[in-house]
């Protein structure tokens, strides 16, 4: 698929940006694991009993099944994680306050980031030309990741009550402000939660391929089609100041 360019035809021109954040800014399933190392390290030492007959592997096919048992809540990855250790410290006889101290230890480890090259490098030529907001099913922190400065607001799913690709967490990007849906262009790495949903909310989109996916051919395009975010700054034309002389 080729990188589709700015249509300056468009009734509306693109004022803002919107990025996902898991595998959009940077490789979330590395950061998981070793978030959930963390934990399981945290569990060994200071509570054994809960992970003498768990693996890594089954406390994660208990979390699945806590996000069946509270459908309601399968917007808060936070809660699930907390409940599955409630449910983990009930079972081997420890109190709850375990799943607090083990979440402590998850949150601060999934917070430990290591961005894409082309991250910083690619918000500082867009931030020079649009205004630039964040929405992640996720729970990244991003004041902890040390980027919440290049964003004027960030909305998570938590927050909303709803996951992409819900038009909710959508409408709440510009909710209180002065854009349009289709002034904001959507940047995220799922074809159906960010591309299709962020698309049929009203917002113009931009799929970020890194891994040289396929796109499904059940959905229309995005459209925008770039690999990295200095590729994006530059199809929107976001170029490097000239420096006065």
């Amino acid at each position: 698929m080729t990188t589709a360019r700015l249509d300056t035809s468009s009734p509306l021109a693109i004022r803002a940006i919107c990025f996902d954040l898991d595998n959009t800014l940077w490789d979330v399933w590395p950061v998981i694991k070793r978030a959930e190392q963390a934990v399981y390290a945290f569990l060994t030492e200071h509570y054994p009993r809960v992970v003498a007959d768990l693996t890594i592997e089954a406390m994660r096919a208990a979390r699945e099944r806590v996000a069946l048992e509270h459908p309601q809540m399968q917007h808060d990855f936070s809660f699930l994680r907390k409940q599955a250790l409630r449910d983990h410290a009930r079972v081997a006889g420890y109190h709850d306050e375990l799943a607090e101290e083990a979440f402590d230890v998850f949150i601060r480890a999934r917070n430990q980031v290591d961005l894409y090259a082309d991250v910083l490098p690619g918000l500082a030529l867009l931030q020079g030309c649009y205004r630039l907001s964040t929405a992640s099913n996720g729970n990244a922190d991003l004041a902890k990741v040390g980027i919440a400065h290049w964003f004027e607001r960030s909305i998570s799913a938590r927050e909303v009550g709803a996951l992409k690709p819900d038009p909710v967490i959508f409408r709440q990007i510009v909710a209180g402000t002065d854009l349009a849906m289709g002034e904001v262009l959507y940047v995220g790495d799922d074809p159906a939660l960010d591309v299709v949903g962020a698309r049929d909310a009203g917002m113009r989109t931009a799929w970020i391929n890194r891994t040289a996916a396929p796109w499904p051919e059940a959905f229309a395009p995005a459209d925008f089609v770039v690999t990295t975010l200095t590729e994006l700054a530059a199809v929107l034309g976001c170029v490097v100041p000239t420096p006065h002389r």
